[in-house]
């Protein structure tokens, strides 16, 4: 785990401990920040959430359950009323007396998960017409979750996307930035079913700011490496590194994916979040495969988004071993394997 997250893990933990026994309703599922705490409830505590309740309907049903409207409070069911309340949104007024008019008491049977995170900083001003595309940050409420907390605390830039139409090397093969998180990524981790070792090592194709490369190093990698070819891009991720020290634990690489070739023999594990088109894909897939021939090891390939891969199989030396989907939104994984 990243020691720079401990913070943030804590303050997560502390409340989450607490309702270990208990039944909980999540307050306020139509968010990111919402999605994440089930996640995360789910992923590292073994915590099942109860009851999804938001105030914004439109998205319609969960992925996996029903969401309730705020009225669920008032019709005094007992598992509703017995519940832990976690708020994933920030506080107002008019919440926390409904809470405290139904009995919920703050810190010991209702918690604001914005408060224990971000204290009263919930929003950033919106100063994006000062910068260009690839400094510009987000604005409005903040979101609870592992990487805009470092963006936060750490004057980091990896949220926000960039459109392809701002990259200035970038030639019509590349595609758009946009991360890559703990929550869509440990997942894939665990279907490879592998346990780490020392000498495992993971290289980001189109690593964009490096926020894919700080949740490989939070599942467990000792050192992750990122191509970039945008150099206005690549800068930033430099800028990121810098601010939290990882510089001995990240390695760089500012070129066209298609010309990284000796540099491949350094690791044993490749990532792609739809960073190019098939053109250069199949350029970079044969580079791994010569690559193998020079050194052989066990190497895997995460494909995150994977659409069109028989060109991939067709190598004959890597096959397609699982698929599946993350965060059930159709997007679809798929893990190869050196044969």
């Amino acid at each position: 785990m990243l020691s720079q997250l401990q913070p943030f893990r804590d303050a997560l933990d502390d409340i989450m401990w607490k309702a270990m026994h208990d039944r909980v309703l999540l307050y306020g599922y139509d968010t990111y920040t919402g999605r994440f705490l089930k996640w995360y409830a789910e992923y590292y505590h073994g915590i099942t959430v109860d009851w999804l309740v938001s105030e914004d309907m439109s998205t319609g049903r969960g992925y996996d359950r029903e969401i309730f409207r705020p009225s669920v409070l008032d019709f005094g069911y007992r598992d509703v009323r017995n519940a832990i309340v976690w708020v994933a949104q920030p506080m107002t007024d008019d919440l926390r007396a409904r809470l405290e008019a139904r009995g919920y008491v703050e810190g010991e049977t209702y918690f604001d998960f914005y408060k224990a995170i971000y204290g009263d900083d919930v929003s950033s001003e919106n100063h994006n017409d000062r910068y260009d595309a690839f400094h510009q940050r987000k604005a409005g409420k903040r979101d609870i979750q592992f990487i805009e907390w470092l963006e936060w605390k750490y004057d980091c830039n990896f949220i926000m996307p960039i459109a392809k139409d701002n990259f200035e090397n970038v030639d019509e093969h590349g595609a758009r930035y946009s991360i890559s998180t703990q929550k869509e990524i440990f997942p894939m981790l665990d279907k490879c079913h592998v346990c780490l070792r020392g000498g495992d090592r993971i290289l980001d194709f189109g690593c964009g700011k490096g926020g894919a490369l700080l949740s490989f190093l939070d599942y467990g990698f000792d050192h992750v490496g990122g191509v970039e070819y945008e150099k206005k891009t690549y800068d930033v991720a430099q800028e990121n590194v810098g601010k939290l020290g990882l510089q001995d634990r990240i390695t760089l690489i500012n070129d066209d994916a298609r010309n990284v070739k000796e540099q491949l023999d350094d690791y044993n594990w490749f990532y792609f979040f739809f960073p190019f088109d098939k053109v250069v894909f199949e350029t970079v897939i044969g580079n791994i495969k010569d690559s193998y021939l020079r050194k052989h090891r066990k190497i895997r390939l995460i494909y995150f988004t994977a659409m069109d891969y028989g060109f991939i199989e067709d190598t004959g030396v890597f096959r397609l071993t699982t698929q599946f989907t993350v965060d059930s939104r159709q997007r679809v994984v798929g893990i190869f394997e050196s044969v």
